[in-house]
C-alpha cells in the first residue's frame, strides 16, 4: 500500500506537469487532467482547492488540501466527500443535492437509466438516509448510511485522494491489474507445469530445424563446398522441413478431429495459428540468410553474377520464390492484415500456390517433403468446397449496441456443430473469395438456425454491417413487420477451438471481455439444456461466468441469455458475474452515493438497474487474485479449468494466475 509521502509525491508530480510554467492550474485544466466528465463535480471540487477564490489554484494550495486529507482522520475524510454532496455549503443535503449529485454521477459512469428511475434512487437514498423525516440529511445520517457499507466506508478512508490521480487508458478496452512480483524460480515452475506440452513442442521443433541444418552443412563440407554453399544448404535443409510444416496448421479438419482424440493432450493445438505464423517467421529468415549465401557464393565463381542468378533455374526460381515469399511476409504483417487491408492480405496469401509451384521447381528433393501435407492439403479444399456448396440465407438480422451485428443463417442440414466452435462465412455480395472466423453464438439444440455475433471492426465487416443497416431502414421505410431473408451467405465449418474441451471439466470459469464473450454464447445455452435435460455426457457441476464490458448497451448482446438463464437455471450450475469496467469503482467518492442507492434499490426490488438481471453488476476492474483465490479455495482439492476470450494482455494476466493456483488455462485463438 502507498505510504501518505508517496501519495502526497505522486500527486505533486501530476500538478506539476499540469500546472507547466506558472504552476497553476484553472477550471477547464483541472476538468481535464482528472478526467472529469460532469461540470458539476469539476465547479465543486474546483472550489474546495480553490482556498482563496482566485479562480486559479496554485501548487501550494493544491498540496495543502491534499496533505489535509491523507493525515485526516476517518471522520474528518467524510466531511470531505459530505462536503462534495453539499452544494449550496448550509451544512445539510437536500433533496435536489442528492439529486443533482447522482444525475452527475450517473453521466461520470456512462450510466443511462429512464427518469422514472433515477426518481426512484433518489427516493430510496432519501428514505433510507433521512431518519429522522427532517427532510434534509445531516452529516450524522450521512456518516450512519456509509456506515451501513463496511466496504465503502474503508475504501473512503483508506485513500480519499486516490479519485485525484488521472485514470490511464486501458489497453485492449478491458484494464488489467498490475503483474504480481514473483521470484523467477517460482515463475518458470508454475510456468513449465502448465505449458509442458507446448514446451516440449516447440523443443522438438528447434532440434529438428538445428539437425537439419547442421547435417547438411557438415555434409556439403565433407564434399569440399565453401562456407557460403554450406550454410545456403543448411538453410535449405531447414525450408524443406518448414515448407512441409506449415500446411498442416490449415488442415481445419484434421486439427478439428484431432481435438477430440487422445493426442489433443500432447499436442498445442490451441496454438495451431501462432504455430502457423512461427513457422512463417522461421521460412522467411531461412529464406533471407540462403539468399544471401548464394549470392555471396555466386561472387566467387567464374561467371558473371547475373547469370548465375538469371540464366539458371536454381538461381531464377530462388529469385522468384523470394520475391513471392516477400509479397506474403509483407501483407501478413499485423498492421495490414488488422488495419482495414484484410483483402490484401487474404489475396497476398493465395500467393502460396505460386509459391509451392517454385519451390518444386527450385529444391529438388523438396517433393519429397511436402507429398503427405499438399495431399492432406488437397483434400481439405475438396472437403471445403464440396460443405460450401450448399448456400444458406440469413433470416434475421440485429443491429445491437457498439456496432454488433447480430446474424441468424438457416441451418443447412448437413451442418453438425459442437459448443464454441466457429465457422467461416462469406458474402458473395460483399466479396466473392474473403472468407471471416466467428464463433457460433447459437446452441447445437437449435435445429433451424445458427447463429453469429459480428463487430464491425474492420473494412468487411464495417461493410457487412452497413449492408444490412441500410437493408433494415429500407425494411423500416416499407413498413413491413417481418425481417425478409434475402441475402445470401456461405458458410465454411465447423471447426473445433479451445472452448471445446469445456464438458470434460468438473469446475470451470468463463471469461468474456466485450465481444470475446460469443463463443460462451453457445456454451452456455447448450449446458443450461444439457444441465435441464440431465444429458449424460454434462460432467459440469460450476460455470463461474465473467463478462467485462466498457459500456451499459454493450450487456444487450446476451442479456436475454443471461436472464433465462437465472430464471431456469433449478441445478445451481451458473455463478453470473458481470463488470462494466468503463465506470469508476464503487469506493470512488464522486460515485459512492449513487452506487448505494443502486445497492439499495437492489435489495428492495432484486433487479440489476444496469442489464435489468438478478446479479448485480460491479463496476470497476475484477480483483482476479481475490477472485481465482476464492474458487481455488471452494472447489478445493478439484482443478478448476479457465477459457477465456478477450485482448492479449488480460490474457497473460489470467495465465500467470492460471500457473500460480494451478488452473488449467484455454484461449480462443484464430
Amino acid at each position: 500500500m502507498d505510504t501518505p509521502r508517496k501519495i502526497l509525491e505522486e500527486l505533486r508530480q501530476v500538478f506539476t506537469k499540469i500546472g507547466g510554467k506558472d504552476q497553476q492550474i484553472d477550471r477547464s485544466e483541472f476538468k481535464k487532467a482528472m478526467g472529469l466528465k460532469d461540470e458539476y463535480f469539476a465547479e465543486r471540487m474546483f472550489a474546495m482547492f480553490d482556498n482563496d477564490k482566485s479562480g486559479v489554484i496554485d501548487i501550494e494550495e493544491f498540496l495543502k488540501t491534499v496533505e489535509e486529507l491523507v493525515f485526516a482522520t476517518e471522520e474528518q475524510k467524510l466531511k470531505f466527500a459530505y462536503q462534495l454532496h453539499d452544494i449550496n455549503g448550509d451544512g445539510s443535503i437536500e433533496k435536489d443535492e442528492v439529486s443533482h449529485l447522482i444525475a452527475a454521477s450517473l453521466k461520470e459512469n456512462n450510466l443511462t437509466f429512464p427518469p422514472e428511475q433515477v426518481t426512484g434512487l433518489v427516493d430510496i437514498l432519501f428514505l433510507e438516509a433521512d431518519t429522522d423525516k427532517s427532510g434534509e440529511i445531516s452529516f450524522e445520517e450521512f456518516k450512519g448510511l456509509i456506515g451501513k457499507h463496511p466496504d465503502l466506508l474503508e475504501a473512503m478512508a483508506v485513500s480519499p485522494v486516490s479519485w485525484l490521480k488521472p485514470r490511464q487508458p486501458d489497453d485492449d478496452a478491458i484494464a488489467v491489474a498490475p503483474k504480481e512480483k514473483r521470484s523467477p524460480k517460482a515463475y518458470i515452475k508454475h510456468y513449465i507445469q502448465n505449458n509442458w506440452v507446448k514446451i516440449a513442442f516447440l523443443s522438438l521443433y528447434l532440434i529438428a530445424n538445428l539437425v537439419l541444418f547442421f547435417g547438411a552443412v557438415d555434409r556439403y563440407a565433407s564434399l569440399g563446398a565453401n562456407v557460403y554453399v554450406q550454410i545456403a544448404r543448411g538453410c535449405g535443409a531447414a525450408l524443406n522441413f518448414n515448407g512441409a510444416l506449415i500446411l498442416i496448421p490449415m488442415l481445419r479438419h484434421f486439427m478439428t478431429w484431432l481435438r477430440k482424440t487422445r493426442i489433443n493432450n500432447y499436442l498445442p493445438i490451441d496454438e495451431g495459428i501462432e504455430f502457423h505464423k512461427l513457422v512463417g517467421q522461421f521460412m522467411f529468415a531461412f529464406a533471407i540468410v540462403h539468399t544471401i549465401a548464394h549470392f555471396l557464393n555466386y561472387t566467387t565463381l567464374p561467371v558473371p553474377f547475373a547469370q548465375s542468378l538469371f540464366a539458371t533455374k536454381a538461381g531464377l526460381s530462388g529469385f522468384l520464390l523470394l520475391l513471392v515469399f516477400a509479397v506474403m511476409w509483407v501483407t501478413a504483417q499485423a498492421p495490414i492484415r488488422k488495419g482495414g487491408k484484410f483483402a490484401l492480405f487474404y489475396t497476398a496469401h493465395m500467393l502460396y500456390v505460386v509459391w509451392f509451384a517454385l519451390a518444386l521447381v527450385h529444391g529438388p528433393v523438396f517433393w519429397q517433403w511436402v507429398l503427405l501435407p499438399v495431399v492432406g492439403f488437397a483434400i481439405e479444399l475438396v472437403i471445403r468446397r464440396q460443405n460450401t456448396k450448399e448456400p444458406a440465407y440469413v433470416v434475421n438480422a440485429s443491429l445491437l449496441p457498439s456496432k454488433v451485428l447480430g446474424l441468424e443463417i438457416a441451418r443447412p442440414k448437413s451442418f453438425h456443430y459442437q459448443p464454441g466452435d466457429y465457422v467461416f462465412v462469406k458474402c458473395p455480395s460483399l466479396s466473392k473469395y474473403e472468407w471471416h472466423p466467428f464463433t457460433i453464438s447459437s446452441a447445437p439444440e437449435m435445429q433451424d438456425v445458427l447463429s453469429v455475433h459480428i463487430r464491425s471492426a474492420g473494412s468487411w465487416t464495417g461493410k457487412l454491417y452497413q449492408l444490412f443497416r441500410e437493408q433494415h431502414e429500407q425494411w423500416i421505410r416499407s413498413g413491413n413487420s417481418k425481417y425478409e431473408p434475402g441475402v445470401l451467405v456461405h458458410l465454411d465449418g465447423p471447426y473445433g477451438t479451445p472452448s471445446t474441451h469445456i464438458f470434460e471439466s468438473k469446475y470451470a470459469i468463463l471469461i468474456g471481455a466485450g465481444i470475446g464473450v460469443t463463443p460462451f454464447a453457445s456454451i452456455l445455452k447448450s449446458m443450461l439444456y444439457r444441465s435441464q435435460h440431465g444429458s449424460s455426457g454434462m460432467r459440469l457441476q460450476k460455470v463461474h461466468f465473467y463478462w467485462l464490458n466498457r459500456e451499459q448497451k454493450a450487456f444487450e448482446w446476451f442479456v436475454e441469455l443471461l436472464s433465462r438463464i437465472e430464471a431456469q437455471d433449478t441445478n445451481n450450475l451458473f455463478d453470473i458475474n458481470l463488470y462494466l469496467t468503463g465506470a469508476q469503482q464503487k469506493s470512488d467518492m464522486k460515485s459512492s452515493t449513487l452506487f448505494v442507492a443502486m445497492d439499495l434499490m437492489h435489495s428492495q426490488t432484486q433487479v440489476d438497474l444496469i442489464t435489468g438481471l438478478k446479479s448485480r453488476t460491479q463496476t470497476g476492474r475484477p480483483d482476479w487474485e481475490e477472485i481465482f483465490r476464492d474458487v481455488a479455495q471452494q472447489h478445493a482439492p478439484n482443478k478448476v479449468d479457465v477459457y477465456f476470450c478477450g485482448p492479449p494482455g488480460l490474457s497473460l494476466q489470467l495465465r500467470n494466475l492460471c500457473h500460480k493456483y494451478g488452473f488449467g488455462y484455454r484461449k480462443e485463438n484464430f
